[in-house]
């Protein structure tokens, strides 16, 4: 296996286990202890995790379990690009109002807010910087922030005055992400995001989730909603998580599950 095949998979396992030790990179990249140990070093020397006795930890912010967006908008980046494009190209267009959540898949759609009729009302500053620079001048969609509390790390406008906000509007719909996804519902891993979500829920007509591939079958300590609430889910199908989607998919929920680097796409 190749260098950089080892170490995506290193940053893959990160994404769902906060510790990965010396004897599990051994057996799951069949390498040995003097290369995962070499790889664990780079990794933590670029800033993608941090050393500890035995292995290797993803860093995180100890007090609520958030992940920096920066870290994790390294970890499937061309998929979640992927992901925001084809949401905005099956439910954006002749929408008037949308509320978007915040997180690292969908700050992707800043990219595409280019209908100068349409509001997006949003807790994430990373959407706005992104749709800033695709459109310095102006010309793209109208942004209106929640207001509420910063979380730096992670760029999020939380707390009971971003939910208040959301409280005043009323949107047609409204794009989730989330942190875990099973067949039970939708999961997030802090309380003020899945606060926020469900008064996004609350206040809207429509409401559709973009989840990574490897959120599927991930569950978290906070529920946000179950699937009656939600119309489709826009992932990547893999063998791992093919059985979670069908168990979606029988509750009639819409799944868009094409992959990014599949031929034609």
């Amino acid at each position: 296996m190749s260098v950089k095949n080892r170490r995506r998979q290193i940053q893959e396992y990160l994404s769902e286990h906060e510790v990965m030790t010396v004897e599990e990179a051994v057996k799951l990249l069949k390498a040995s202890p003097a290369t995962v140990r070499r790889d664990f070093l780079e990794i933590s020397v670029n800033g993608g995790a941090e050393r500890i006795w035995g292995g290797i930890s993803r860093r995180i912010n100890r007090q609520d379990n958030m992940i920096p967006l920066a870290l994790r908008e390294k970890w499937y980046s061309a998929e979640k690009r992927f992901l925001a494009w084809n949401a905005y190209n099956q439910y954006f267009k002749g929408v008037r109002c949308i509320f978007v959540d915040g997180g690292s898949t969908t700050a992707h759609l800043g990219m595409f807010l280019r209908e100068p009729e349409q509001v997006i009302i949003t807790n994430s500053l990373p959407l706005c910087n992104v749709a800033l620079e695709m459109f310095p001048s102006g010309g793209g969609s109208e942004i209106q922030m929640t207001g509420g509390r910063l979380h730096p790390e992670s760029g999020l406008l939380l707390g009971p005055h971003a939910e208040a906000a959301v409280a005043m509007y009323h949107a047609d719909l409204t794009v989730l992400s989330a942190r875990g996804v099973t067949s039970r519902g939708i999961f997030n891993h802090n309380e003020l995001i899945a606060g926020i979500n469900r008064r996004m829920i609350e206040n809207s007509d429509r409401v559709i989730l973009i989840a990574d591939h490897s959120k599927i079958g991930i569950s978290a300590m906070n529920k946000v909603c179950a699937w009656n609430r939600i119309e489709a889910l826009f992932t990547v199908e893999t063998p791992e998580n093919k059985a979670v989607l069908d168990e979606i998919r029988a509750m009639g929920i819409k799944v868009f599950s094409d992959s990014p680097f599949a031929p034609g796409v």
